[in-house]
């Protein structure tokens, strides 16, 4: 203390708690109080906003790759990414089931079956059979290679057969000479002007040559399948809640072709629904005109057996039993019908091969008597479900394609639904089967009930009874038959178009918004790492750290300067402070060493303090040297002792001969005043290593050692010896025997904590008493407190988020 004040040094130090950088008595006792406790260490330190946010700007080149490799991907994906439009329409579906109800006869139940009308119709939008009727009607089996360009600005009036092989093509277009030229794998299949017609292998079209590019076009002619499974992928639907409105979108690369495809898939939707409603009613009319034609023939045979009886045997009447018998058995020849009919309905429903699909899943579900049946009711209910759950995840581009495990799955669970609504359908046609039976036999008793009464009466009761069941029979089916012409005539569209296809807009992102999404992204995998490695770091870097793995005060942070340690080779040189100027920021730091050093003695004295480190090139000898130069420069007559009798350095950075030196007073060679090299400095003298002996932790714990630190004692105020790492070797531990504290050098961002505390506690376990650390190399990113001493003096700069902080509490 009177060294700094004599020399006008400012009392400071770098402690980054300190508000300030005057010090203060109450921090002399604080850092006392460190050098003398347990060394129990800190607890733990609350994250703080500003912690996170040095923990960003030390890692900011990691965010910044990070960002610039996803916005880099981001741009190559955007720009050879197709663009991709889509255009809206909206239809209004009446329940199917309501057409085929009518054309049965029959009123069903939908809410008891359980199954949404709307969404079985608009499942028909994804079958193939719909997909095929667009692919003819706008013969899209032609299609371009390059997706960029559009069929409807390069073609028109095109035609493709059924029958037109699959090949690619390339047409050629010469503007100035107004003709055209159509290839297919390098040999010429036409060529005419640009107004004629352009023919090839089963297709023709005609050019739009104001529109046509100048460069050859490449197209394909496919197969209606493959163009069907493209219309298909690109067709989507919703259902508006509490309606009967669907919204049909289609997406593709062609915005010319897109409303196109859209308009026809509703039109050919709004056609099936018509024409399987028509072929529904045109079948019951056939059969029935069938069935009546039969029963015509058999009622006039019959009345003419009836009257060539009556005239025969002049029998005109029956009596009241004979009628009530003949009563009961036409009405029994009428369930009899009835069920027969119910019979026919069910198997023509149920046909189709080995699959079901929805079109036949409505015509049971009109069937009478479905709603009855409970395990029919519900196998169509759950074919149903199955169907709309492959349809949910199949729909749209990204849906799930036909060979994806799920989708497979899900369609052996639709075959196996196949296979127990046929048994339903089996067992309920083998039910009314067996009911026909019963009533024939009724129907058998009766007659042989007929039969007991006279013979000629209960011959006319016979021949009027038959005659009575084919008239019900001919009456019954020819109502049947003028109301399946009437509605096979009279049924309309139950799909209606309300809005029509929109004109195709761009959707998803383009790459404006890939590139802004790509920024955020690699911004948070960019902290993520940043935070991930700062996780993995398990260096010592700042004065918080010090004092929380190794619970001890922190004496000095001494700031990254290039010039303060340099590398020669293998061999470390240290740079002194007398060669730099009295204003730079690691002259600052030294000098609050040493002030904070002089504290360290205010309760125990402190005149030799031994410099170690846990690890090598860690700063330990230049930190000797310079706090060595520091106390001189006090006015406290300091010598500094290199130590380190293994790697020497301190006779170098003097610029000094390593001989004769420390090894050789210790074995007897040469005495204390031969080897000490005075005024190296003004008030410092050093005492070089001297030659390399074989022993030096032998050397540094002998009692020649001891015997020497006692006498230099009585004529130095302080001596400072700089020893080896203390993890490798013992050397510093013995050194420290003989000195008044240890002084361990940590160098900022690369000593790993492990090795600190085990430095620390090694030395502890020996009883040395451990004054402190030193943080070396500290950067400005771990402790800002620096940009004081880079700046003009008297001007103290402040952090961003200083600053920001400040004006936030002033407003």
């Amino acid at each position: 203390m009177r060294g700094c004040r004599a020399h006008g040094l400012p009392q400071t130090t770098v402690r980054p708690q300190f508000d300030t950088l005057n010090e203060t008595h109450e921090s002399a006792v604080t850092l006392s109080h460190h050098a003398t406790n347990d060394h129990r260490p800190a607890p733990p330190k609350e994250i703080h906003l500003s912690d996170l946010w040095g923990v960003v700007s030390r890692r900011w080149k990691l965010v910044a790759l990070f960002a610039v490799l996803v916005v880099g991907g981001a741009y190559v994906s955007g720009r050879n990414a197709v663009a991709l439009y889509q255009s809206r329409l909206t239809v209004q579906i009446s329940s199917a089931k309501q057409v085929f109800a009518r054309t049965d006869d029959i009123d069903v139940d939908e809410l008891a079956l359980r199954t949404d009308p709307i969404l079985s119709e608009a499942l028909i939008l994804t079958t193939q059979d719909l997909a095929l009727r667009v692919v003819r009607a706008l013969n899209l089996p032609l299609e371009l290679q390059d997706p960029e360009l559009f069929r409807g600005r390069i073609f028109n009036a095109i035609e493709v057969q059924p029958d037109a092989p699959p090949g690619a093509y390339v047409i050629e277009v010469s503007p100035n000479a107004g003709r055209f030229t159509l290839s297919s794998g390098g040999r010429v299949l036409n060529e005419g002007t640009l107004d004629e017609e352009v023919t090839g292998p089963g297709f023709a079209f005609r050019l739009t040559p104001e529109t046509v590019p100048d460069e050859p076009v490449a197209f394909n002619v496919v197969r209606p399948e493959v163009a069907a499974a493209w219309v298909s992928a690109g067709i989507g639907y919703r259902v508006r809640d509490a309606t009967n409105a669907v919204d049909i979108s289609f997406t593709g690369t062609d915005p010319t072709l897109i409303p196109l495809v859209l308009n026809q898939a509703a039109l050919e939707l709004r056609r099936a629904g018509v024409s399987r409603a028509v072929e529904t009613a045109a079948r019951k009319r056939v059969y029935v005109e069938e069935q009546l034609a039969r029963a015509d023939e058999s009622f006039q045979l019959k009345l003419v057996e009836l009257q060539r009886f009556k005239e025969q045997h002049r029998i005109t009447d029956l009596g009241t039993e004979e009628r009530a018998i003949i009563e009961s058995i036409r009405e029994l020849e009428r369930q009899r019908q009835e069920i027969r009919m119910r019979v026919i309905a069910l198997q023509d429903a149920a046909a189709g091969g080995d699959s079901i699909n929805v079109e036949a899943l409505n015509r049971l579900a009109a069937v009478d008597g479905t709603n009855d049946n409970a395990v029919l009711a519900y196998q169509i209910n759950q074919l149903l479900e199955l169907y709309h759950e492959r349809r949910a995840l199949t729909a749209g581009m990204l849906g799930l394609r036909e060979n994806n495990p799920q989708i497979e799955g899900l369609n052996q669970r639709i075959r196996d639904a196949h296979g127990s609504l046929r048994a339903a359908v089996d067992a309920a046609t083998q039910s009314l089967q067996n009911r026909e039976a019963i009533v024939a036999q009724e129907i058998a008793a009766l007659r042989r009930d007929l039969l007991t009464y006279p013979g000629k009466q209960s011959e006319i009761a016979q021949l009027q009874l038959e005659t009575s069941i084919l008239n019900d029979t001919y009456r019954y089916l020819l109502g049947q038959f003028e109301q399946a012409r009437l509605q096979e005539a009279t049924i309309a569209p139950y799909v209606a178009i309300l809005d029509g296809a929109s004109p195709a807009g761009r959707v998803g992102t383009n790459l404006r918004q890939k590139l802004i999404l790509g920024l955020l992204v690699g911004l948070l995998l960019g902290l993520g790492a940043a935070f991930f490695v700062e996780y993995l770091d398990q260096t010592v870097k700042t004065a918080g750290d010090v004092e929380r793995v190794l619970g001890m005060p922190v004496l000095g942070l001494i700031p990254r300067e290039p010039r303060l340690a340099s590398h020669n080779g293998r061999r470390s040189t240290v740079t002194v402070l007398d060669r730099l100027t009295p204003n730079d920021p690691a002259v600052e730091a030294f000098r609050a060493l040493r002030t904070n050093v002089t504290f360290v003695g205010a309760e125990k004295p402190v005149q030799a303090l031994v410099v170690t480190s846990p690890g090598p090139d860690e700063g330990k000898s230049t930190t000797a040297a310079n706090l060595a130069l520091m106390l001189a420069q006090g006015g406290d007559r300091t010598l500094l002792i290199d130590g380190d009798l293994r790697r020497p350095t301190q006779h170098r950075a003097f610029s000094l001969v390593q001989e004769p030196g420390l090894t050789d007073v210790l074995v007897g060679r040469a005495s204390a005043r031969e080897a000490i090299r005075p005024n190296v400095a003004e008030h410092l003298d050093l005492l070089p290593a001297g030659p390399t002996p074989p022993n030096p932790a032998e050397l540094l714990g002998s009692d020649a050692m001891r015997k020497l630190v006692g006498e230099l004692r009585r004529d130095y105020r302080y001596l400072i010896v700089d020893t080896p790492p203390s993890l490798p070797v013992t050397d510093a531990a013995v050194a420290s025997a003989v000195a008044d504290a240890t002084i361990l050098v940590i160098r900022s961002g690369e000593t790993e904590e492990t090795a600190a505390r085990r430095a620390a506690d090694q030395l502890r376990r020996l009883g040395v008493r451990v004054a402190g650390a030193v943080l070396n190399a500290v950067s400005r990113r771990y402790d800002s407190h620096y940009s004081y001493y880079a700046n003009h003096p008297g001007h103290r700069s402040r952090s961003p988020l200083r600053a920001l902080r400040s004006k936030l509490a002033g407003l």
